[in-house]
């Protein structure tokens, strides 16, 4: 699910954001940060706003007025005045949440907004799906700095937020499919009955693709539902990649983007994924690297070095070569 596309945490945001920035820009004081605070997306209040920035060890708790605080002296100067090791840690507190952006670079500590954000299991998936900060934890905090092109930096949340499993088995009882679905993938992410919520995923993937090749997408039925799954097995449920790599094949139907997670494979874990098609039949190791290679030839640097990793190793590795269609 992490296409060449996407990966990078420098996004532009002065179109999606337009609107609240040139709102900010008319209530803004000269040498102060707006902040704007959102949960999946949607405005909300930020109660209890607090901010702290270290710096080479110092901390400083700017002047605030609401959710606009002073920017420190010390950032005051041009961002080329800054050593390439220089770093800053941010820490902001809303709503009860203390979120710690460590590592920051100085320049982003300037006159402007930022946009604080909370994003849970299924709206972090949809909209930073890219980033493997989204792997290693329950939920996402986010920061987006104003400037061009604007840069966003996440943290993974280790715990989900007060009150959200227990809403969501509430949820569950009387779910729609496709909200049943949603609710599975979230469910299984905060580890509620993990296995259970797991193999409906699981079982739902296989009952689409045993339709009619380019059936329509539905409720249940899109490519989301492969997101679900291979996010799951990125964060550690190694029992899904057999059965992910079973399912190789070419139909824009729902794994569409199947090649998209094949190429990760490659790249990020290639002993183990050549190690498992091995042992699912003679045709599927070109399978999956023709559909890895698909994805891969959108970002050179990166093929070739699955090209090199490849020709160093033995066994299926030279099929898989076999599938790439310029070596």
């Amino acid at each position: 699910m992490y296409s060449a596309a996407v990966r990078t945490v420098v996004l532009s945001i002065s179109l999606i954001f337009v609107s609240l920035t040139n709102v900010s820009a008319q209530n803004r004081l000269a040498g102060f940060i707006d902040l704007s605070f959102s949960i999946d997306g949607t405005p909300a209040h930020c109660d209890g706003f607090k901010v702290e920035i270290r710096l080479n060890g110092e901390s400083m708790k700017p002047r605030q007025t609401g959710r606009r605080f002073e920017v420190p002296g010390v950032f005051k100067r041009p961002a080329r005045e800054w050593s390439n090791g220089q770093r800053v840690d941010i820490s902001l507190t809303c709503s009860g949440h203390t979120f710690v952006f460590p590592s920051q670079h100085p320049a982003f500590v300037q006159e402007g907004d930022w946009q604080l954000g909370i994003a849970r299991p299924l709206y972090a998936l949809k909209e930073y799906g890219y980033t493997h900060e989204l792997d290693r934890g329950k939920w996402l905090a986010y920061l987006i700095f104003e400037g061009e092109p604007g840069v966003i930096t996440f943290s993974a949340q280790p715990n989900p937020p007060d009150g959200l499993s227990a809403a969501l088995q509430r949820e569950e009882l009387n779910a729609p499919p496709g909200r049943a679905r949603d609710l599975a993938y979230e469910l299984s992410v905060l580890d509620v009955e993990y296995s259970k919520n797991r193999d409906y995923l699981l079982s739902s993937l296989n009952n689409c693709l045993s339709r009619p090749k380019e059936s329509p997408e539905d409720d249940v039925c899109d490519s989301d539902l492969l997101n679900f799954l291979t996010n799951l097995y990125w964060r550690g449920d190694s029992a899904l990649l057999p059965p992910l790599l079973q399912i190789a094949e070419s139909r824009r139907d729902v794994i569409g983007d199947v090649g998209i997670f094949y190429a990760d494979l490659l790249d990020r874990r290639g002993e183990i994924v050549l190690g498992a098609v091995a042992e699912l039949g003679h045709d599927k190791p070109e399978l999956v690297c023709r559909l890895a290679d698909e994805d891969l030839s959108l970002d050179a640097p990166r093929r070739q070095r699955v090209l090199v990793f490849l020709r160093g190793s033995g066994g299926p590795a030279a099929q898989c070569l076999s599938a790439f269609g310029s070596n």
